[in-house]
């Protein structure tokens, strides 16, 4: 149990990050000290009774603001419980610099500066800055305003308040000294950092207001680009744009689900964390790609490029460091993207089933993370594949070139597929478990030379594994569509599964159809989609969500009568699609319809409103088809030929079927 960098997983950073927001109850504000320390789970369970908290996103005292609380504070008791780094971890120090309730400081005037220190049995030590908040007007002003002045690199007694609470909760520390900060809070852990250099620190800002690029010296500009520093930015957020940031560590897309809203780019609940823990579908950026910037700021601090040796040296000395496996394969895997400039990163592991031998994707480091997961390749199905079944590397300067299918992977991607490079995960080549593929390289086509260092950085990784004597078997998971309550499953589907599913009643399955939808979630019931979970609280995600992914076929026995024509129903399809370059000509040829456009629905026999149904639902390229059953009198060879067309394309891997029938034919919709 650890609070050193290299150990905890980003998932714990952000729960750290996230904690300071929550605001003790006015009897508490002071009873944290280093003679008196808290618990962190006793701090988590004091959550729900932070009513005076002030949280970006939600209103004090409203009811979705407790709801909030709640949700929040479930989601951190179940980081926790999971956690080989949080247990020991000690709230040392509490700092709340605002008016009223909220504080417990005497100075003046006020800065609405809020910290947290934290200390573990090892006697590493961090503290965490909160950013702007939302409460009084003053503290608006007193956020905004020195956020204003921080970034015309105006030193602000949020910085002085900022460093008095670093120096005062390290002393004493012999181990890492660790700063975190959010937004605003990342500037001051930025100035804490880079004003500390000489002790043992190290930071980790999300979304952080930049520093001014301006006020600091070449020593400080070069430790933001060193491993001590880590700047992560979330997808389309625009703090970074308030000053120059050419230090950017990683960039993390946002929850495919949620909103686009300000809060939840900004913010630290709408971001998704692989198996492992860490950020999914991260990207390392590290150095600035615009030269001319670079002169017009005088950046001459760039990044230095490593030889070969020198990256093996350093790359050695972070994973030697690592003691957890799910942060030794994540740190291996950016410093790979790092050194070689590949835009994707997937580590696969070998299984098998009926069917044989196969590989799936654990771990994923690209933006299109979402559509490879529960991915099933087998020998054939690209270089991964053959990497793990024939046990030997393989370096793909020209993959357009090397004639092997690649299960979609590159229309998955939304490019094409240029180069690559795989090496096979093992003991020797019969015993291999896996592969670490790499894809594309960001300007031109892998080389020899990096073919080299990752074959050579992936076999340092595997000495550290095999030393750790640690297994990674626990991390299976191929559900497309999981619910749970608690520890019980309420139901699974596999990826590109089909599946088939009987009620006694129709009111039974428009229960579990409200289910699967997370129209009726439970409390204390987790709704799962490709990774993606969900709680009763996401109303809108889950319309994102039904709209974006799901398709039903047979939803509505009206349908089948409709006076409208074939084309005015494509039409309709084709407006909510997700592809807008789709043309009704071509889905109409495709279905057989480019004579039947404008037939009335109505006048279509059963095997055409087949067709059409299917075709309406491909057109949102669904990753799950629900069909509902038959209406009564429906033709029965028709039912038959789309369910054989359905498991034709779960078998090619394009989309998962759950197929729903009525026991008792009395229930049948007319």
């Amino acid at each position: 149990m650890s609070l050193k960098m290299c150990n905890l997983l980003d998932v714990e950073k952000y729960l750290l990050l996230e904690l300071v927001y929550f605001h003790l109850p006015p009897a508490l504000k002071s009873s944290i000290s280093r003679e008196t320390p808290m618990k962190l789970d006793v701090y988590i369970d004091l959550l729900d009774q932070c009513s005076h908290s002030m949280y970006p996103g939600f209103v004090n005292k409203s009811q979705h603001g407790r709801q909030f609380m709640k949700l929040r504070q479930g989601y951190f008791r179940r980081i926790y419980a999971t956690s080989e780094n949080l247990g020991d971890i000690l709230i040392t120090g509490y700092m709340n610099d605002n008016h009223g309730p909220f504080g417990n400081t005497l100075e003046k005037p006020k800065t609405s500066f809020v910290g947290l220190a934290f200390e573990d049995s090892e006697n590493n030590g961090a503290v965490t800055f909160s950013g702007c908040e939302q409460m009084y007007p003053s503290s608006l002003v007193l956020d905004w305003g020195g956020c204003f002045a921080a970034s015309l690199g105006v030193i602000t007694e949020h910085h002085h308040r900022a460093m008095s609470f670093y120096d005062a909760h390290m002393q004493g520390i012999f181990g890492e000294r660790n700063i975190l900060g959010h937004s605003k809070g990342g500037n001051l852990a930025t100035y804490v950092f880079i004003n500390r250099l000489h002790q043992n620190t190290r930071a980790y800002c999300v979304n952080a207001q930049p520093y001014c690029w301006y006020t600091m010296n070449n020593a400080q500009k070069e430790a933001l680009k060193t491993d001590r520093f880590e700047y992560i930015v979330h997808a389309d957020d625009p703090t970074r744009k308030a000053s120059y940031v050419s230090y950017i560590s990683r960039t993390a897309p946002l929850n495919r689900y949620a909103k686009k809203r300000f809060i939840n780019i900004h913010g630290l609940a709408e971001v998704n964390f692989d198996a492992f823990g860490n950020l999914e579908g991260t990207r390392v950026i590290r150095e600035t790609t615009d030269s001319l910037k670079s002169r017009i700021f005088k950046d001459f601090t760039a990044e230095r490029r490593l030889n070969h040796d020198e990256c093996m040296e350093q790359f050695q000395s972070q994973i030697q460091a690592s003691t957890a496996i799910p942060r030794l394969l994540s740190t291996t895997m950016d410093e790979l993207l790092m050194v070689t400039e590949a835009l994707a990163a997937i580590l696969w592991l070998k299984d098998s089933d009926g069917k044989g031998a196969y590989i799936y994707p654990l771990l994923i480091k690209s933006p299109a993370a979402d559509e490879f997961y529960q991915l099933k390749l087998r020998k054939g199905n690209g270089i991964a594949a053959q990497c793990v079944f024939e046990g030997l590397p393989y370096f793909i300067r020209d993959s357009q070139r090397y004639n092997l299918p690649f299960e979609g992977m590159d229309q998955a991607m939304g490019i094409t597929i240029t180069s690559e490079i795989a090496v096979p995960l093992g003991i020797d080549e019969k015993e291999v478990f896996g592969a670490l593929e790499l894809i594309n390289k960001k300007n031109g086509v892998f080389t020899i030379e990096d073919f080299a260092l990752v074959n050579d950085m992936t076999l340092a990784m595997l000495e550290v594994f095999r030393k750790s004597g640690q297994t990674i078997d626990s991390y299976r998971d191929f559900s497309l569509l999981k619910i749970r309550r608690g520890n019980e499953k309420l139901f699974a589907i596999e990826k590109h599964a089909y599946e088939e599913v009987s009620f006694v009643s129709a009111e039974a399955k428009k229960s579990f159809l409200n289910m699967i939808t997370g129209q009726t979630l439970g409390t204390h019931e987790v709704l799962t989609f490709n990774r993606r979970s969900f709680n009763a609280s996401k109303k809108a995600e889950f319309k994102e969500l039904r709209n974006r992914e799901y398709a039903e076929i047979f939803k509505n026995p009206k349908d089948r009568y409709l006076n409208k024509s074939v084309a005015a129903v494509l039409k309709l399809a084709l407006l909510r699609a997700k592809d807008k370059l789709m043309r009704i000509d071509e889905v109409a040829k495709k279905a057989g319809f480019q004579d039947k456009l404008k037939t009335p629905v109505k006048d279509l026999t059963d095997d055409e409103y087949v067709r059409l149904e299917y075709a309406v639902a491909q057109v949102k390229h669904p990753m799950l088809m629900i069909v509902n059953p038959p209406f009564k009198g429906f033709s029965g060879a028709a039912y038959e030929a789309l369910c054989n067309q359905l498991k034709q394309d779960c078998q090619h891997k394009t989309l998962t079927a759950l197929v729903l029938s009525l026991e008792n034919a009395a229930e049948v919709p007319v």
